[in-house]
């Protein structure tokens, strides 16, 4: 026992003393650090470790570009984002509504508050600042981009608590607005996309609603999902993945290689935003500002059709050819009664919009009881009972002409 306390003893002397030699090894046999180095343009594919860790790019107090220049860029930034709520209204020649001029004004709101804050308030601490300080004009709209996008390289922060705690509120106010604004863009390009693709398919096969609908099978059974909205958006992002490779692989000043430069654009379109690899020169800032929020909404519609043709995949895949059983029951909720072998076409259409999962047993249970409610004499109301039910002073004056339910 005394022996293997003593081998024991004796092994982990020497393990101590041969530390530094087996980590100085091991660190010649690790990967070269993958930080930002300058290249001449011959290898844009080679990596060129340098001997020591190299000293982080120091940004001047005072921005050298001139300053109608930054307050042009920081106009161009503000207004494409603050015009967003106001033109789907534009394109689809509809009137703004209350809620899209309130979307609108919280917006400018935050552009122009943390805009100012930002730039003669806020200090802000960096490894490429030489002290704290107030952000440059392009500084304060990149590192806007990367609070609104939530990219967050964390390169510039907040020096200061009270700083730090507002930026962390201002934070949570610019998400909400961008996520009531993204949630409109998206709805509208999903409507557009989807009567654009009718209006094509229209146009190829003119006959198609007469072929379109032969049987009952035929009208329920889904539709197989198309990859065509997954490629296209897959196309764009691919498009602007690839422009960011080129400028900052190829942009004097930047020092990154292809591999470096395509590592950074996938980190920062996806918003994951590790920070390693991030804009060193002022027109990588204005470079990346932009083409964060463009990356970024593209990447999200990525996503989102992604996720739309899995679950349309899904139902298609899962759909029962021998569904008759389901039917049925389904067919004997709407008609109330097993024993009837009469269906009526108001029947039917209840049945069918069920069965295509277009509305659902509850939705008709509450538009029945609305009929319901202006009391129907033989199944029928009036044109006036549906304007005192609408409470609608615009409609069509047809008091007395009957409304039959089918």
């Amino acid at each position: 026992m005394k022996s293997v306390l003593l081998v024991t003893f004796l092994a982990a002397i020497a393990v101590t003393n041969a530390g530094p030699v087996l980590r100085q090894q091991a660190a010649s046999l690790e990967d070269p650090l993958l930080i930002p180095v300058s290249h001449t343009g011959h290898a844009l594919l080679e990596e060129k470790p340098p001997a020591e860790l190299m000293a982080p790019v120091k940004f001047p107090d005072t921005s050298a570009i001139p300053a109608g220049l930054q307050y042009l860029f920081a106009g161009l930034w503000i207004l494409m984002l603050g015009s967003l709520p106001f033109i789907m209204p534009f394109i689809d020649q509809k009137p703004v509504t209350k809620t899209q001029f309130g979307v609108g004004a919280a917006m400018l709101t935050v552009l122009f508050g943390g805009f100012f804050l930002f730039t003669n308030i806020i200090l802000f601490q960096s490894v490429h600042f030489k002290t704290i300080r107030p952000l440059t004009i392009i500084e304060c709209i990149y590192f806007m981009s990367q609070v609104i996008t939530t990219v967050g390289y964390g390169d510039i922060t907040p020096a200061k608590v009270r700083g730090q705690v507002f930026v962390g509120f201002y934070v949570l106010g610019a998400l909400t607005v961008i996520a009531m604004m993204v949630s409109e863009i998206t709805d509208h390009i999903g409507m557009k996309l989807r009567e654009y693709k009718e209006k094509r398919f229209a146009a190829n096969n003119p006959d198609h609603n007469e072929n379109r609908v032969r049987d009952l099978k035929t009208l329920i059974r889904p539709q197989k999902p198309s990859a065509a909205p997954l490629m296209g958006a897959l196309g764009v992002f691919l498009v602007i993945d690839i422009c960011w490779v080129i400028f900052f692989s190829q942009f004097p000043g930047e020092g990154k290689t292809v591999f470096q430069a395509i590592y950074m654009s996938v980190i920062t379109l996806s918003t994951v935003g590790l920070g390693w690899f991030t804009p060193v020169t002022e027109e990588g800032m204005i470079f990346g500002a932009f083409w964060m929020l463009i990356g970024t909404g593209s990447l999200v519609s990525v996503i989102g059709n992604f996720t739309e043709l899995m679950v349309k995949m899904n139902a298609y895949e899962r759909f029962k050819e021998d569904c008759q059983e389901e039917a049925t029951e389904v067919l004997k909720t709407v008609t109330g009664s097993s024993d009837s072998n009469n269906v009526t076409e108001l029947q039917f259409l209840k049945f069918t919009l069920l069965q295509m999962a277009s509305v659902s047993q509850d939705s008709l249970n509450e538009i029945q009881q609305a009929f319901d409610n202006m009391g129907p004499k033989n199944g029928e109301v009036t044109f006036a009972q549906i304007k005192k039910s609408l409470d609608c002073e615009d409609m069509v004056d047809e008091a007395e002409k009957p409304v039959k339910a089918q």
